[in-house]
């Protein structure tokens, strides 16, 4: 699940997020999915039910209910008995889904309406390498180089986290990742959210 959290005393309006593939075989893939208006509170969207975009595991989409998997079972399988991992694959897991599925970033941008921000523009980059923890998350299984089958690939339980920290205002010229400002309103809002991805959830975007 994506969870958001509007804290602004206003909507967001025109929330969206962008998804930008950027290793493996999905290195340059995009995905845009229009979230509508965002009342206050939490708004939650289930992933593989995003709004507008397909979510069945077929190879190439970012936005797959199942994404780490999306290669089962396909040329882009990669044939080994060990997934590539000393340990071998992960425990539920398997070679038959092994591949380089490859992670991506994504982008939220919303405008304020309403409330002491109206207008205010707000803007986060959030991915398995930049987020709120400072550290690689493994969303959708994938390990740091966008391998699937990995010990990062959780099976069982639920492991969530926020995973960026959401800013108002125009992004800084020269400031790519949004994660390097300081903090333009304390507490204005958090994304935290589990994936869900072949029965269990990892955290993820």
């Amino acid at each position: 699940m994506l969870f958001f959290n509007n804290t602004t005393g206003g909507t967001l309006n025109n929330a969206q997020i962008v998804l930008n593939g950027y290793q493996g075989l999905n290195n340059g893939r995009t995905a845009t999915v229009s979230l509508g208006s965002l009342g206050s509170g939490t708004t939650n969207f289930a992933w593989g039910s995003l709004p507008g975009v397909p979510g069945g595991t077929t190879p190439f989409s970012l936005t797959a209910y199942d994404y780490d998997d999306e290669f089962g079972g396909t040329a882009y399988a990669i044939p080994t008995n060990d997934c590539g991992q000393p340990a071998g694959c992960v425990a539920g897991g398997g070679p038959y889904w092994y591949a380089h599925t490859g992670n991506f970033s994504v982008t939220f941008t919303a405008t304020v309406s309403g409330g002491q921000y109206d207008g205010q523009s707000v803007y986060s980059v959030f991915s398995p390498q930049t987020n709120a923890t400072g550290g690689f998350i493994g969303w959708e299984g994938l390990d740091p180089n966008g391998y699937s089958e990995s010990p990062y690939d959780i099976h069982s339980g639920t492991v969530t986290g926020d995973l960026a920290n959401i800013f108002l205002g125009t992004v800084p010229a020269g400031v790519p990742e949004p994660a390097t400002w300081g903090m333009m309103i304390a507490g204005f809002g958090l994304v935290a959210g589990a994936l869900r991805v072949r029965g269990r959830r990892v955290a993820a975007v």
